[in-house]
């Protein structure tokens, strides 16, 4: 009977941790199926936010930055300015020859009306030069004055009429002179404003509101013009970018709740919703696209990017407790 009793207490001792074995793998594959059943989960996620490049228009020297890494910034805040002494020069030099052909225009316009006041005499000269001519061809044909005073009073009169076409000439040059000048002033101002401008891209504000991620440039550096001095994260403005199969994409839509975690804070759980699915895969705008046209490739399940708002918190915790940067990895849930 001690053989039977000991060998029984035997049996058990084998039996009961294979069970728990079982049992503990059985549990496993239901959690698993559950969890599987229930949730499309992928851990190809990070949180993503909108990266702004503050770039100048103009090629320049680095002359001053204001903000540093890490450093936060509000819109329309001076960030950063570049050498204009070069443009302020520029600038004095086309406004002292706008004020030179200002200086032209009135003298132009005052000689104008020294010759509209010239013309006016010499149409009264010209007007007495007729009568005097009429009256003298008048009393030549009566034959009261000789041929030779008639021909006097004939050149007298074209004369006149000589010096009357030539101030009406000089007028013309004159007014043309004042268009000209006033078309130097139009040019000299449109110099000036460029100028005005150009200084104005000196100064380079931030756009949004964000932080500084990245300075590419410090001051003594020559600026290109498109190439980025800074680099300024809308940390406001932060959501989840997943690249999902796109074997899971059939029953997926905007709006559908998400749960997420973070590998910084692994004990909390985040929510959100899905509100952009992707109009393409990834590999659409890789630098080589893939091209199946010859028939002989080896298929690649693809991956749509989807976009994951950062709502709250499932546990009842704050969000503003958590400090969410872009850029961190993430573990997704998608409630079925």
């Amino acid at each position: 009977m001690e053989n039977k009793h000991v060998k029984k207490e035997r049996s058990n001792k084998v039996y009961i941790p294979l069970i728990l074995i079982i049992a503990l793998v059985l549990g496993g594959i239901i959690y698993w199926y559950i969890d599987y059943s229930k949730y499309i989960k992928t851990d190809d996620a990070h949180l993503d936010a909108d990266i702004v490049g503050v770039s100048p228009k103009i090629l320049g020297r680095v002359k001053q930055l204001f903000v540093d890494e890490g450093d936060s910034v509000k819109p329309g805040e001076l960030i950063a300015v570049l050498d204009s002494t070069d443009l302020v020069a520029q600038r004095n030099q086309a406004i002292a020859g706008k004020q030179l052909a200002e200086a032209s225009v009135l003298q132009a316009q005052a000689k104008y009306q020294s010759d509209l006041q010239n013309n006016k005499v010499l149409e009264i000269t010209l007007s007495r030069m007729k009568e005097d001519f009429d009256r003298a061809k008048s009393q030549f044909e009566g034959s009261v004055i000789t041929k030779e005073q008639y021909d006097h009073a004939r050149k007298a009169l074209e004369t006149a009429q000589a010096q009357l076409e030539a101030a009406h000439s000089q007028a013309n040059v004159s007014k043309s002179q004042i268009q000209s000048a006033l078309a130097s002033v139009e040019s000299a101002q449109a110099q000036i404003n460029t100028i005005s401008t150009q200084l104005n891209n000196t100064r380079l504000l931030s756009p949004c509101t964000g932080v500084v991620g990245k300075r590419w440039l410090m001051a003594g550096d020559i600026a290109q013009p498109g190439q980025s001095i800074f680099s300024l994260v809308n940390g406001g403005k932060l959501w989840v970018s997943i690249f999902l199969e796109e074997t899971n994409l059939e029953k997926l839509k905007i709006g559908q709740p998400v749960l997420f975690t973070v590998d910084t804070y692994s004990d909390a759980t985040f929510t959100g919703k899905i509100f952009i699915i992707g109009t393409n895969t990834a590999s659409q705008f890789s630098l080589i696209p893939a091209s199946n046209a010859s028939g002989n490739f080896t298929k690649v399940t693809q991956r749509v990017q989807l976009k994951i708002s950062i709502d709250g918190m499932r546990d009842g915790k704050k969000l503003s407790d958590y400090h969410l940067i872009s850029g961190m990895s993430a573990i997704v849930k998608i409630i079925r």
